[in-house]
């Protein structure tokens, strides 16, 4: 919508999105979408509101959209952005049509990004509190986006503080690097927040069923 107003809505899954600020609507028939479509802007004009053309797409998505790509001209399904998510269509190992979730792309540089400018900065205090700081920020991340299917790209982000944390320790002083063998024994004193899998596919299959 315009920025002439804001409106809110709140969109949960099991607790995991509070107080989104995207509306999905979902249809089975490409034609109930587009009438829809329509319907909402004549509405939105009697209030002076439009639709943001850069954020309102149509999107083909479900168990039929993977047969339907070809005839579209695309090898795979569209995909649709959603809550720091990309959901994509994919299948579970019964072979049965299900939608997948990952970390939204921008979302996770811009994790990077705050993790690095963090670690910069707190490169000259203790190792103790370097580390309580970094894994406040990273328990933060997964309970976020740890759901199931999405571990290569939490466990992808660990791997950058990882690596990251080493080359700030290296530039705390000029009298040499920091090798990895004495960057693996802080790990073990100091650890930092493993990955976790806050939304299992146990959990998300009693959210499915319920």
């Amino acid at each position: 919508m315009s920025g002439d107003v804001h409106v809110r809505f709140c969109e949960r899954l099991g607790g995991r999105f509070p107080g989104a600020t995207r509306l999905v609507l979902c249809f089975q028939y490409r034609e109930d979408a587009l009438r829809s479509e329509e319907v909402l802007r004549k509405r939105l004009g009697k209030f002076a509101l439009q639709l943001e053309p850069s954020k309102t797409r149509l999107v083909e998505f479900g168990r039929f959209a993977q047969r339907h790509a070809p005839k579209r001209g695309r090898k795979r399904p569209e995909t649709l952005s959603f809550l720091g998510f990309t959901l994509y269509c994919t299948r579970n190992r019964q072979g049965n049509f299900k939608v997948g979730l990952r970390t939204e792309k921008t979302r996770l540089k811009r994790s990077m990004a705050t993790l690095s400018e963090l670690m910069r900065r707190l490169r000259h205090l203790p190792i103790r509190e370097q580390v309580n700081n970094l894994n406040r920020v990273l328990r933060g991340h997964y309970a976020y986006y740890g759901i199931a299917g999405n571990f290569r790209a939490v466990q992808t982000l660990h791997r950058f503080v990882e690596r990251y944390w080493h080359k700030m320790l290296c530039s705390r002083s000029r009298k040499g690097q920091v090798t990895w063998e004495v960057f693996h024994r802080i790990k073990e004193r100091f650890p930092l927040q493993r990955p976790k899998l806050h939304r299992p596919y146990a959990a998300l299959q009693a959210l499915a069923v319920l």
